[in-house]
């Protein structure tokens, strides 16, 4: 888990030299701190930060090159199965000095070329210089699990870990993406849309997951789409995709445990933080061996009581637990510090929390920590989500079935079975007419114009609102399930996750992304993901007997939940006016600050939720801020 950045010039008065790699390395040095390292060779330079995870000798350093030095690569992750693959390469004549798994995918490369790509099972960003064949290879893995940025010219292509390696090696000057902010403050959420390939600053656009670039010498670049979310269902009874699923969970945990330092857990009381918890007890052996080498970093709410579920994991598990609190004054001096880190606006409070805990596990000395991101995209574990099973059993022809879950969906959420059968109607007809392009247009249209925050927004930068991508014509469970895992909120959630460990020098793994129990997963009938009333079903049966039941029955979804209404009403409010109204925002001419002082007011007196306008704009003018100084890092 380390941090990169690569450049081939097009030109020769912007040829790769130390100084300018070295800079853009060291705006990344969180992202490695124990070791740098760069490489110029022609047109290509690459730099490289490192945080040591495996191969802790110097062995490991990077930019690497391969035996006949026509292979050089600056990588960015972990290939989990390297071991595997390692040995599989042996039988083919290949040696190794590292025991790391950075060399074992050169020698992939080498061996299998571009197809290497889908032998990993791992996240990774990288980039390959291949002198040989006047290439680079620049790839990001399946899920978008690690980043991959680029600033595109005809004086030059330019890749990075971060944003602030891209700006500070001097390529480029930046300017800020006015229609980006424009969607970010109109809809109040940064996962309101679906993640394109823009980001909030111009010039540079992120290469999407499951995606290599084969860049040529000459600037000529050719995009690889190498993976896709499975679209076949394959029939099979619930218990075998129940036990399937929990063989290839265990194997995903197994294979995120490999590490030659201490590992941890984010724990929630939710399913997913839980079943990783409990399955590393498992994989880690007796009872007397876990305290040692379990750790679990708990964030405590004042407004959310979780006791009950973390005190059975952490009985069950016997985990060494790291409980946070925070004082709301000491989570929004964080804000500036969470921004710089990110590049760009998060998408929610929570992301907050996160970044702190993080910084809980690096300074008990934790530095590899699995999470549970991804379970929800990929097992049917959002509550909307009941709507497209419906949808999926209707399609089937499962009337007995489609009552069934009618009514279980009325008993436990209190509306009416006709609004649902009505919701159900709308689906379909929705299907039906999604692939006629003036249905679709016009649906995307009242959507932007329905923006819950858009009437704040002054006209002329109204104006600037991109249209919404395209969404997924199709109703069904998986058909919704796909498009989240590949465009969705999981690229948010990702990149939060990503920016969160490595600000902290931490590497995070997430277990519910190995593709294999993915793929299984999407492939199963839909009332194997959800069914009976039950979100995450498969999942829900696979951890039983391993989690405890209060976790395994719950019904609540938390994730990490924040009192932000509350502090916006209170403890935040002076701080948000200062901001809002003394900042740059005011002189950006982007807001109406009447209509924000209104919502501002509203929101002290209760009357009015306006905490997601209010984080979005207060984020945006620490943005700004930051900009304006050049983007040096807050204290």
């Amino acid at each position: 888990m380390c941090g990169l950045f690569g450049i081939l010039s097009l030109d020769r008065r912007y040829a790769p030299d130390e100084g300018m790699l070295r800079r853009a390395g060291n705006a990344i040095v969180h992202r490695g701190p124990d070791d740098a390292g760069v490489l110029v060779r022609d047109q290509v330079g690459l730099s490289f930060r490192r945080l040591a995870i495996l191969d802790l000798e110097p062995t490991g350093h990077q930019p690497m090159e391969d035996a006949d030095a026509d292979l050089a690569i600056v990588f960015n992750g972990e290939v989990f199965n390297y071991l595997e693959l390692r040995e599989e390469l042996r039988g083919k004549g290949y040696h190794f000095r590292s025991s790391g798994d950075t060399a074992v995918v050169l020698a992939a490369y080498r061996e299998w070329g571009e197809h290497c790509f889908e032998r990993f099972v791992g996240m990774f960003g990288l980039v390959i210089a291949d002198f040989r064949r006047q290439r680079l290879l620049v790839a990001r893995d399946r899920f978008g699990v690690k980043p991959m940025y680029v600033h595109r010219s005809p004086r030059a292509l330019a890749f990075a870990s971060e944003i602030k390696a891209l700006r500070a090696s001097g390529v480029w000057t930046s300017e800020r993406h006015d229609a980006r902010f424009a969607a970010l403050l109109a809809h109040g959420r940064a996962d309101a849309l679906p993640l394109d390939r823009t980001t909030y600053v111009q010039g540079i656009d992120s290469i999407p997951a499951a995606t290599y670039w084969d860049v040529r010498f000459d600037g000529s670049v050719r995009e690889v789409t190498y993976w896709r979310p499975p679209a076949r269902i394959e029939r099979s009874t619930f218990a075998e995709s129940v036990a399937e699923y929990r063989a290839r969970f265990d194997t995903s945990v197994r294979l995120r445990m490999r590490a030659d330092v201490p590992v941890g857990v984010m724990l929630s009381g939710g399913i997913d933080s839980t079943s990783i918890a409990c399955t590393m007890a498992e994989l880690i052996g007796p009872p007397h061996a876990r305290t040692a080498l379990l750790h679990a970093f708990c964030y405590q709410s004042e407004d959310f009581d979780e006791t009950p579920q973390l005190e059975a994991t952490i009985a069950q598990t016997g985990a060494t637990v790291h409980r946070m609190s925070l004082s709301p004054e000491e989570i929004w001096a964080s804000i500036p510090r969470v921004v710089w880190h990110h590049d760009e606006p998060v998408h929610g409070p929570s992301v907050l929390m996160g970044f702190e805990l993080y910084r809980v596990a690096r300074a008990h000395g934790v530095i590899v920590v699995l999470g549970g991101q991804g379970a929800d995209e990929t097992a049917g574990g959002y509550g909307t989500f009941f709507n497209h099973l419906l949808v999926s059993l209707a399609l089937e022809g499962r009337v007995a079935d489609l009552r069934r879950e009618v009514g279980l969906e009325s008993a436990r959420t209190g509306v009416p079975t006709t609004a649902i059968w009505r919701g159900l109607a709308r689906r379909l007809r929705g299907q039906l007419l999604g692939r006629v392009g003036a249905y679709t247009d016009a649906r995307l249209r009242r959507e932007q114009a329905a923006a819950p925050l858009r009437n704040v927004l002054a006209p002329d930068f109204a104006a600037l609102l991109p249209p919404l991508l395209p969404v997924e014509p199709r109703q069904d469970l998986h058909a919704v399930l796909r498009f989240a895992t590949a465009h969705g909120s999981l690229a948010h959630y990702l990149r939060a996750e990503d920016r969160n460990s490595m600000a902290h020098s931490i590497e995070a793994r997430v277990p519910f992304l190995d593709h294999r129990l993915v793929e299984h997963a999407l492939s199963r009938p839909a009332d194997h993901l959800m069914g009976h009333g039950w979100n995450k079903r498969v999942v829900r049966e696979a951890m039983r007997g391993r989690i405890p039941e209060i976790v395994r029955a719950r019904r609540e979804k938390f994730g990490f939940p924040t009192s932000v209404r509350r502090w916006f009403a209170g403890p935040w409010h002076r701080t948000t006016e200062e901001e809002l109204f003394d900042g740059p925002l005011r002189a950006s001419g982007w807001l109406q600050m009447d209509r924000l002082r209104t919502a501002l007011m509203q929101h002290r007196d209760g009357t009015v939720d306006h905490s997601a306008l209010l984080f979005a704009a207060v984020q945006t003018s620490i943005w700004m801020r930051l900009d304006a100084s050049g983007w040096q890092r807050p204290a």
